[in-house]
């Protein structure tokens, strides 16, 4: 017997008895409606959030670990087995409980976590709630088959990954950091580099046309890192103007105009995406302007912007607005047009882009710097978070990928990815499944999806390899 062959045993038996428990205790967890809300005492990312910590935390607590509450913020779980110092390092595995907003488009509720032919339907199924629970019961599992170790583990619960790692950030402000660690929020078998992310935000004054068609506002998008599935804008005008309008719209798909008085009312539908596949998408803002430019009657500065969102939305490497380039790490920058506002004649567009590890954020303010200033555009704003890169020969690949490999026996390479994790927020991490090969979860789409058998596997395959980083390896 290998020094972890009997206790790995322990563990899948433990999880396989529990696994009724483990899948209703994670359906549970779905069922709140965890999205980024308006700040209350207690909760800076909405009541619903602190709900989701406090349910999972108040669970693993249930269940013999000692936890901590930082103010809604985040928390952490921890399980320090008999004879690990107080003061030992940690092994981290680090989870958000925050969710995307749903979006259109579900044929199973986002927020009732159906099930489905052995497939858990909801947002946040396989991003990130599913995953917590599963790293979650890999902990439990350890600790309650009595597992070795040395070091002490925490799982660290956050409930602002999705819009910007506040919750991280001010985690680690107040708690210790992990001496190593991984996050269950991307794919098997290991993602070893992230690219960089950037938000750029700039904005441009439109002036307002005294006759013709009247662009009133334009909207698409809720998050910056989501491919829009729906744009709408409102159109005034003379009556003859928006009949014609609406009549030249008719006969496109994915676009609907509907008169109302002396208003025009059109929307346009999409595929949401991640931000970090922009390409599996289809962006409904780029559809919108695009449907828009076949209508006659703008003035010229509104016809030239929307020319810009239509060209800059539909391009997903960024090529058009100069910053597209690649490296040998993890491929190509991509680009998505994640918000658009038009509003009191000022016109607002959110840009994530995803650039190479090799890269830092002066590169891509270089890179854009003449296509903005050629359009008129300002930049506004940048929120950046740098990549991260962890080579393959490095031990804590090394251990994970070992563990999972002989778990599945699969073999496939170790991956990078345009998506950020929680692992660029520890002084060494990286992410570390869930997402098995060849299965596609749908996370930042309708019908999210993971199933009971990845749930229950990736739980054994966390607990082996958290009971070997416990020990130092």
């Amino acid at each position: 017997m290998t020094q972890y062959e009997k206790i790995d045993e322990q563990l899948s038996a433990w999880i396989d008895a529990h696994t009724e428990e483990i899948v209703e205790t994670t359906r549970a967890l779905l069922r709140i409606p965890s999205v980024k809300g308006e700040p209350a005492e207690g909760a800076p990312f909405g009541v619903e959030t602190r709900k989701a910590l406090d349910f999972a935390l108040g669970y693993a607590e249930s269940q013999g670990l000692t936890i901590k509450h930082l103010e809604g913020y985040a928390g952490h779980a921890e399980w320090r087995a008999p004879g690990v110092a107080e003061d030992a390092p940690i092994v981290g595995v680090l989870a958000h409980v925050d969710v995307v907003p749903a979006g259109d488009g579900w044929r199973h509720p986002p927020f009732l976590a159906e099930m489905d032919n052995g497939v858990i339907y909801a947002r946040g199924a396989a991003d990130d709630k599913g995953p917590a629970m599963a790293g979650l019961f890999g902990v439990l599992a350890a600790h309650a088959v009595g597992a070795p170790a040395t070091h002490r583990v925490r799982v660290i619960l956050g409930a602002d990954e999705e819009s910007g790692f506040g919750c991280v950030k001010y985690y680690f402000e107040h708690e210790e950091m992990p001496a190593t660690g991984f996050t269950p929020d991307a794919a098997f078998p290991i993602v070893y580099a992230e690219k960089g992310i950037a938000n750029f935000i700039v904005s441009k004054e439109l002036s307002r046309p005294s006759s013709g068609l009247i662009l009133e506002s334009l909207s698409g998008g809720m998050r910056s890192n989501m491919v829009p599935d729906s744009a709408e804008a409102v159109v005034t005008g003379s009556q003859t103007d928006l009949a014609n309008a609406a009549s030249t719209l008719l006969p496109l798909s994915d676009v609907n105009a509907d008169h109302q008085g002396d208003r025009l009312i059109i929307k346009a539908v999409g595929i949401s995406a991640h931000g970090s596949t922009p390409e599996e998408g289809r962006n409904a803002v780029a559809v919108l302007a695009k449907a828009l430019l076949t209508i006659d009657g703008w003035n010229a500065s509104v016809r030239e912007a929307v020319e810009t969102v239509e060209r800059w939305g539909a391009d997903t490497t960024g090529g058009t607005l100069g910053v597209a380039g690649a490296d040998d790490v993890a491929g190509p920058l991509t680009s998505n047009l994640g918000v658009v506002t038009f509003q009191d004649g000022k016109l607002t567009l959110t840009f994530n882009f995803r650039y190479p590890v090799t890269w830092d954020l002066d590169t891509v303010k270089t890179k854009i710097a003449p296509t903005l200033a050629e359009s008129g555009f300002a930049l506004d704003e940048i929120h950046n978070q740098a990549p991260i890169y962890i080579p393959t020969d490095d031990p804590l690949v090394a251990t994970l990928i070992g563990v999972y490999q002989a778990e599945t026996g699969d073999m496939s390479p170790p991956l990078t990815m345009g998506g950020g994790t929680y692992a660029r927020a520890m002084k060494k991490g990286v992410a570390f499944g869930p997402g098995f090969p060849g299965y596609a979860t749908g996370i930042h789409q309708s019908d999210e999806r993971w199933p009971v058998e990845h749930l229950i596997n990736s739980a054994k395959i966390y607990a082996k390899a958290i009971v070997r980083l416990a020990n130092g390896q």
